[in-house]
C-alpha cells in the first residue's frame, strides 16, 4: 500500500481523504500498529489507488505490477498528449521558466528510456510535456524559445517511443505528428530527421504494407532534403540522417525489397564511418554497431537465415551458429537482468516468450528458467 500510495503521487492527507480516514489511520497502517484484515477496506484502497485487489494481496501480481508502467500511467500520458492548452491556449506560468532545470529534466528521462526504466518515465513525462508545451508557447521568438523548442521536440520523441515500446502506436503517432511541427518551425534538420523517424515506426506498425510503403518514401524524401547540408554536417545531423537510413532499411525489408533494404543499409553505412565510431547523439545510438544489428535485423525479416548467421558474427567475436531455443532462452534471461522493463513490459517480449513456451514438443516441458519466466509474466506453462 505504502509503495502505491507514493508511486501514485498521493499525500498521506490526500489518501486519507480519499479513504474517509485520518492520517493517524494512515500512519497506523504504514508503521504496522493497524492491521489490514478486513476485505471492505482493502478493496476501497484497491479502488483508491487504481489497482487490482490481487496486487494488494498476491506477492506475485505485485511484483509484475511493480516492475511495469501501469495503465494509470499510461492514461497519464495519453491525457497530456491529448491536451491543447499548451498548444493554443495562452501560457500558464506565474516566473519564466528556468531551461537548464528543463534540460535536466529532459535528460534524466531519456536516460531512464535508455536504461529500459520505463516506469520512471511514464511518471514524468506527461506533467513535463505539458510545461515544455507551454514554454515553447509562452516565450518570444529568440534564441530562448529555439531552446524550448527543441526540448519539446525531444520530449515527443521520448513520449513516440515509450508509447511504441508500451504497445500504444496511436499515441506514438500522435507524438510525431506533434513533434514535426515544432521540428519543422526550428529549421533544424537533426530534429526534423529525427522525428520523421518516428513517424516512419508509426507507419510500420500500422495493417497493411501500403503504410510501410508510405514510410520508405517518406525516409527516401527526407533523405534527399538532410542530404543536400551533409557537407557542413556536425555528428548530430550525421546521426539522424544515418539513423533515418536504418529505419528505412527495416520498412523496406518488411516490404521484401531486399535490394532498397541493402542499399539503405550501405547508405547508413557509410554515414557511420563518417562519424568515426559508435556515438549517442541525440539519444539515438547511431553507430557501426548499429548498423550491422539493423543488417541483421532486416535480413531476419526477409527470412535470410543464413546471411543472419554470416551477418551477426561480424558484432561479436563468439560463433553465431543456429541459436537452438536454450540459447534464446538463456540470452531472454541475461536479458531480463540486464533490462528488466524490456522483457516483463513489452507486449513484444511477452509474445516471444509465450511462442518459446508453446515451441516445445509435444511431451516435453519449458526448462526451469523459462517455466519461471513465463509465470512471472502471467502466461501458463
Amino acid at each position: 500500500m505504502v509503495y502505491w500510495i507514493q508511486r501514485r503521487g498521493f499525500t498521506r492527507k490526500l489518501f486519507a481523504d480519499r479513504m474517509g480516514k485520518s492520517i493517524s489511520w494512515v500512519d497506523k497502517i504504514k508503521s504496522g500498529d493497524r492491521q489490514l484484515d478486513r476485505l471492505s477496506v482493502l478493496e476501497q484502497i484497491a479502488a483508491v489507488l487504481d489497482v487490482r485487489l490481487h496486487v494488494l494481496l498476491d506477492s506475485d501480481e505485485a511484483a509484475r505490477a511493480e516492475s511495469c508502467a501501469d495503465s494509470v500511467e499510461i492514461e497519464a500520458l495519453q491525457e497530456a498528449l491529448q491536451r491543447y492548452d499548451g498548444i493554443c491556449g495562452p501560457p500558464e506560468f506565474d516566473q519564466p521558466p528556468d531551461l537548464p532545470v528543463l534540460n535536466r529534466t529532459l535528460n534524466y528521462c531519456w536516460t531512464a528510456f535508455q536504461a529500459s526504466n520505463y516506469q520512471a518515465v511514464t511518471r514524468l513525462l506527461p506533467d513535463f510535456l505539458v510545461v515544455l508545451q507551454q514554454t515553447y508557447r509562452g516565450l518570444p521568438d529568440s534564441p530562448e524559445r529555439e531552446t524550448a523548442a527543441n526540448y519539446l521536440t525531444q520530449a515527443y520523441w521520448l513520449a513516440a517511443e515509450i508509447a511504441f515500446k508500451l504497445g500504444r502506436t496511436d499515441l506514438g503517432w500522435l507524438a510525431g505528428d506533434r513533434g514535426i511541427v515544432v521540428a519543422e518551425w526550428t529549421g533544424d534538420l537533426a530534429l526534423v530527421g529525427a522525428t520523421i523517424r518516428r513517424l516512419v515506426h508509426a507507419l510500420m506498425a500500422s495493417s497493411g504494407t501500403d503504410s510501410v510503403r508510405r514510410g520508405v518514401s517518406l525516409v527516401m524524401a527526407t533523405a534527399a532534403r538532410l542530404d543536400a547540408a551533409l557537407a557542413t554536417a556536425n555528428p548530430t545531423l550525421l546521426s539522424a540522417y544515418g539513423a533515418l537510413f536504418l529505419k528505412g532499411s527495416i520498412a523496406a525489408a518488411r516490404i521484401h525489397d531486399a535490394s532498397l533494404s541493402r542499399e539503405l543499409n550501405t547508405e547508413a553505412g557509410r554515414v557511420a564511418a563518417l562519424l568515426g565510431g559508435d556515438r549517442n547523439e541525440h539519444y539515438s545510438a547511431f553507430g557501426p554497431t548499429n548498423v550491422l544489428l539493423h543488417r541483421v535485423s532486416a535480413l531476419a525479416d526477409m527470412h535470410e537465415g543464413g546471411r543472419v548467421v554470416e551477418e551477426a558474427s561480424q558484432i561479436s567475436p563468439g560463433q553465431l551458429a543456429t541459436l537452438p531455443r536454450d540459447n534464446a532462452v538463456q540470452l531472454l534471461l541475461q536479458a531480463d537482468q540486464i533490462a528488466r522493463e524490456e522483457v516483463r513490459c513489452r507486449p513484444l517480449t511477452h509474445t516471444l516468450v509465450l511462442d518459446l513456451v508453446r515451441g516445445y514438443p509435444r511431451g516435453s516441458r519449458p526448462t526451469a528458467p523459462l517455466a519461471r519466466i513465463a509465470r512471472e509474466l502471467g502466461i501458463q506453462v
